[in-house]
């Protein structure tokens, strides 16, 4: 069976926008704040999109909406306070990011990294509480 291709596409007061993942949105990750200065705004967002950072998922629809002039910051503040599909983004934003031209060979390196990165982590858990067992 084949697999659903998922629309990058929100409605937001009635209007459907196409998420664009374009130089804008590169441009407005890029312009956020810096709250780590070793690692990028986009390695940032990935890895709070995959812990299910309600921050980082404002910030990159944002990022994503910004070529529509006619929507303010508010508007999808109140529609990601007040929706039904927030779950379906946090679900499928990175595989919105992985299909865009501009984005996929990116994302998807940092997605590997970030994967591997908490998988060392785990592992590193469960011998340390191993270890704690056997004292």
């Amino acid at each position: 069976m084949a697999k659903k291709t998922i629309k990058a596409v929100v409605t937001i007061n009635g209007e459907k926008y196409p998420l664009i993942f374009g130089f804008k949105f590169l441009n407005e990750i890029n312009a956020l704040p810096k709250e780590n200065q070793q690692v990028d705004n986009l390695t940032l967002l990935i890895g709070g999109l995959i812990d299910g950072d309600p921050t980082a998922l404002k910030n990159v629809l944002v990022a994503s909406l910004i070529t529509y002039e006619e929507l303010e910051e508010k508007d999808i503040i109140d529609y990601l306070e007040n929706s039904d599909e927030v779950d379906e983004l946090f679900e499928n934003f990175i595989g919105f990011l992985t299909s865009a031209p501009l984005l996929k060979k990116r994302v998807t390196r940092i997605k590997v990294g970030i994967e591997k990165m908490m998988k060392t982590v785990e592992e590193k858990a469960q011998t340390e509480l191993e270890q704690a067992m056997t004292k």
